[in-house]
């Protein structure tokens, strides 16, 4: 029997720009999207960097919507404690990257939400250990790094098996993707059984942010509903 489950729309800031990051989450929040995604990239984990701790200060300073921070760096416990000061919820560090019973435990002493991500050529098996233990599973669809990449299918597969394995064993750890999610590949990562469809490009390089999210969402209740 299928579980009963409800899209979360969180917009990647890393398609922004620092100078509009605040009036762009202003906008998003009419959306009344459920989380925002903090890409954090320091040019140790990719070759780019992006969000230092004090842009994403300056966001929490206006903004009360949650906050996961995508630690994108081969150095994520040094760097949380800025980011958690910052005014970050969740903090999602890649399995490539970090010890993920180490990390878990970090994060999870600081009293905050934790995630993993795995990149696109990764094998599910490196997470799934730990799905019982973690907030969120974050399936890259993207090489990490940069923003408007177009989508890789290969991991809709990892979804599908990840899906699986939460709903067999009653775990709260919710499935998310990240990369090159637009209205045409939308439908795909929705049916392979994500919970939260973040997405940089295919809102906010859009003419209307909010009809894009709306967009989002109804397209994912469509699916949803018809199930």
């Amino acid at each position: 029997m299928c579980m009963i489950r409800k899209i979360r729309i969180a917009p990647s800031l890393l398609a922004s720009k620092p100078e509009k990051y605040v009036d762009d989450v202003k906008m998003l929040e009419k959306a009344n999207v459920e989380w925002f995604h903090i890409d954090m990239l320091d040019g140790t984990f990719t070759s780019t960097h992006a969000f230092p701790a004090e842009d994403l200060a300056r966001i929490s300073a206006v903004s009360d919507f949650p906050m996961d921070v995508h630690m994108m760096t081969n150095h994520p416990i040094e760097k949380l404690q800025q980011y958690i000061d910052a005014g970050g919820d969740m903090f999602t560090a890649h399995v490539e990257a970090v010890n993920p019973r180490h990390y878990i435990d970090v994060v999870r002493n600081r009293s905050k939400l934790v995630g993993l991500a795995i990149n696109p050529d990764t094998p599910l098996s490196a997470a799934t250990d730990y799905l019982d233990e973690i907030d969120r599973l974050l399936i890259m669809t993207v090489v990490p790094g940069k923003t408007g990449q177009k989508f890789i299918a290969g991991p809709l597969e990892k979804m599908k098996q990840a899906r699986a394995l939460i709903d067999k064993h009653g775990y709260k750890c919710e499935l998310a993707v990240d990369g090159g999610v637009n209205l045409e590949t939308a439908p795909l990562v929705i049916e392979a059984g994500v919970d939260v469809v973040i997405s940089g490009a295919g809102i906010l390089y859009q003419p209307d942010m909010i009809k894009a999210v709306d967009n989002l969402r109804q397209i994912s209740e469509k699916i949803l509903n018809s199930r």
